[in-house]
């Protein structure tokens, strides 16, 4: 009886110091950890820059501002390191353009009413909703958020 008595003591000692302990050791459960569990490429981290600005875009529009500037990186999206460099080249690449033309687009309705800036942004949007519906779906729901209704 009293080596049961002990031997549960024991287990729920390490259970709650388990539970309790601060782990900054472990990367992926800081809050600086990398978000993606196989590391950030290059292409993975333009694209976190891309969705930033998107969302930046949204709220500036919502709120009746300019259009945000787009960064500079998404000069790279065709040569960037991918996270998976298997993907098929030919298809990335004619998303990653069609992205950069609808940045064009975007930067174009800069004097436009209110309506045609939001048509454009949602139409930057749609481009990363249909490149990651191939290729990387993980990033939808957050895609998703960035649509101005």
């Amino acid at each position: 009886m009293k080596k049961k008595v002990i031997s549960i003591c024991t287990i729920g000692s390490l259970f709650i110091a388990s539970c309790t302990s601060n782990n900054t050791s472990n990367k992926s459960c800081s809050k600086d950890g990398d978000l993606n569990p196989n590391g950030s490429s290059e292409l993975s981290l333009i694209m976190r820059k891309m969705a930033a600005h998107l969302a930046d875009n949204r709220d500036a529009l919502k709120a009746g501002k300019g259009i945000v500037a787009a960064p500079k990186e998404i000069d790279n999206l065709l040569t960037a390191k991918k996270t998976d460099e298997e993907i098929d080249k030919t298809i990335y690449d004619g998303y990653a353009k069609l992205y950069q033309q609808r940045i064009i687009e975007l930067n174009e309705t800069a004097d436009a009413p209110d309506s045609l800036k939001i048509k454009a942004h949602n139409n930057l949007v749609s481009t990363c909703r249909d490149c990651h519906s191939n290729f990387c779906p993980g990033p939808m729901v957050v895609i998703n958020q960035l649509d101005i209704k």
